[in-house]
């Protein structure tokens, strides 16, 4: 937080300043490391807004269930449906276990895949922004440490949200530990 008020950020709306402290959470929790996914989720055609939210909470599920594409899965952060010209785009960042998935490219292709084919039964195209990192924080993040650089994950997150967007989480649920 010090890091976004040293550079000239002071006002942060409530959703944000939620998302980052989920991420400051995972960090307490023992987390390391995170892959952060940064996806446009897209909804084409003439898709209704329920629908869109039908999809949605598919992908909630997903997430939290950890399975297949989505094992190693900490959390999801979005934005609300922006309904554009013939669709409807969310924007969310997905985090993933860093010790785990090493390959924040592939796995954005995967989860984007998934949600193409999948969840929207092929009504669905996504954008990983994890190709373009190199560009600029809002590109995505890619594997970063958690105690030395969540500052770009947090910087990541208010590229996306707006008190006109508010940011939506969907945290995982801990898994138990053996004797717990």
């Amino acid at each position: 937080m010090a890091e976004l008020k040293e550079a000239g950020i002071l006002a942060l709306s409530d959703s944000l300043l939620a998302a980052m402290g989920f991420i400051d959470v995972l960090r307490e929790r023992g987390t390391s490391k995170v892959a952060c996914l940064r996806l446009d989720l897209l909804v084409e055609g003439m898709a209704t807004r329920e629908q869109v939210d039908a999809c949605l909470t598919h992908l909630r599920l997903e997430a939290r269930w950890q399975q297949g594409v989505f094992a190693h899965c900490l959390g999801l952060i979005r934005t609300p449906p922006i309904q554009e010209e013939g669709q409807y785009r969310i924007q969310c960042v997905l985090l993933f276990d860093g010790e785990q998935v090493r390959r924040d490219i592939q796995c954005g292709d995967e989860v984007g895949r998934y949600w193409a084919n999948i969840i929207t039964e092929g009504q669905g195209r996504y954008v990983n922004y994890n190709r373009y990192r190199q560009m600029d924080l809002s590109s995505g993040c890619g594997v970063i440490s958690l105690t030395t650089m969540r500052w770009k994950c947090h910087s990541l997150l208010l590229s996306m949200g707006s008190a006109a967007h508010p940011l939506i989480i969907a945290g995982v649920p801990c898994r138990k530990q053996d004797g717990d």
